[in-house]
């Protein structure tokens, strides 16, 4: 603000010059002095650019009600999310006679619309902070409104200081008001985990099966919610990030606590399961990303490519399904009709890849996603190979005989 009441053209002139001048000396060796004279210079010319701007909106300014020009102000600091360039066109105006009650306003107005940036595609922690210095400087900007004004620049160093020094006052009741306005969401965490448990193994090993049954659940949900992508050819990898997430946490949740088992027979099947579990979740994943990409490039998988896909994912989908009951309900008789089922997949699997063949000899758009299509076929056959270890485990999850500490 104080450059800008400088004679900024003939800085950005003479910074440009000095930038040239620069670069004839060094030859282009030291580019960092160079770029910092061009950048300035650039400045300099903008700041004298947007001066003459504000100059010519003069004449019909001072028309608007102050709380339209506030209003102006903040869109402006909003979309561009800058208190400075509105204050610099409040000078401008100010120099072009503006009533100082209006340039105030503008100026008030770009000092509560700054938070723009805080509010654009925000996290939810993002939002309650945006939210937050929202409130503060709007409560804060609306009393000053009707001051008289001390002139653009002293009103926008003013407000700012201001705000800073009253926000650490203000900050504990606006928090409150935040987080009653925009609760965050409850802690991704272990439901059944329990510490004091793993005084009783077995007890223990019970409730972090009771954790994979629901790590099991978010793992079916993140394939279910891919192959209805790649069968709509429709949807994003970043839908899935809420579920991998939640697989993550919990998967290594379960990991740390079942390392604390005194017992290997009653920890290795566990790390094994929820191990097994987050690869699934990043396989399923996987297979929409590769499909994202296609998609990306105006290219679909044939009708009867997409069909197959559809058909073979929905085999997977019903086989994890029996796998993951199996594991909650340590059934090895429904685990054994999982691992029956997985060379019938197989040879489907196989057929598939040769109809695929005769599809790429004869038809151009086949081959347009024949790369996409055969990995996505090794996904699908490296989803089952998942499934058949995880039905394996079932047997391995059955609680030894006289096993345990039942204290």
């Amino acid at each position: 603000m104080a450059v800008a009441g400088l004679g900024n053209r003939a800085l950005a002139f003479g910074a440009l010059s000095l930038a040239l001048l620069w670069e004839a000396a060094t030859r282009g060796k030291s580019p960092g002095a160079g770029r910092l004279l061009y950048g300035l210079g650039l400045l300099f010319l903008g700041l004298e650019l947007a001066h003459e701007a504000a100059l010519g909106l003069g004449p019909w300014l001072p028309l608007l009600p102050g709380w339209l020009l506030f209003l102006i102000g903040f869109l402006l600091a909003y979309g561009v999310g800058s208190a400075n360039l509105v204050a610099l066109l409040a000078l401008g105006l100010s120099r072009a006679g503006v009533d100082p009650g209006h340039t105030l306003a503008l100026v008030l107005g770009g000092g509560v619309g700054c938070t723009g940036p805080l509010l654009f595609r925000p996290t939810p922690e993002g939002l309650r902070l945006g939210l937050l210095l929202l409130v503060h400087r709007l409560a804060l900007a609306l009393p000053l409104l009707f001051l008289s004004s001390p002139g653009p620049f002293w009103a926008h160093v003013g407000y700012h200081a201001l705000a800073f020094l009253t926000f650490p006052l203000a900050f504990p009741l606006l928090r409150r008001l935040t987080a009653h306005l925009l609760p965050l969401p409850r802690a991704l965490g272990p439901k059944y985990l329990r510490l004091e448990a793993l005084g009783d193994p077995l007890l223990a090993r019970g409730l972090a099966l009771r954790e994979i049954a629901r790590i099991g659940d978010a793992v079916r949900s993140v394939l279910e919610g891919a192959w209805r992508a790649l069968s709509r050819e429709a949807g994003r990898e970043a839908d899935l990030a809420p579920l991998e997430e939640k697989v993550d946490r919990l998967s290594r949740e379960v990991l740390v606590y079942a390392a604390q088992l005194p017992e290997d027979a009653l920890a290795l099947p566990l790390l094994k399961a929820a191990s097994e579990l987050e690869h699934l979740a990043d396989l399923s994943k996987r297979a929409l990303r590769k499909a994202e990409r296609l998609w990306a490039q105006g290219l679909t998988f044939s009708p009867e490519g997409r069909q197959e896909l559809a058909q073979l994912a929905q085999a997977t989908l019903e086989r994890l399904e029996r796998a993951l009951t199996a594991l909650a309900t340590g059934d090895r008789a429904l685990a054994q009709e999982v691992e029956r089922q997985h060379p019938e997949l197989l040879a489907r699997l196989e057929a598939s890849r040769q109809a695929h063949l005769q599809r790429l000899r004869h038809r151009e758009e086949s081959r347009a996603s024949t790369l996409t299509h055969l990995d996505l076929l090794l996904l699908v056959e490296e989803l089952n190979e998942g499934v058949n270890r995880l039905a394996r485990l079932v047997g391995e999850l059955k609680p030894p005989v006289g096993g345990g500490d039942r204290r």
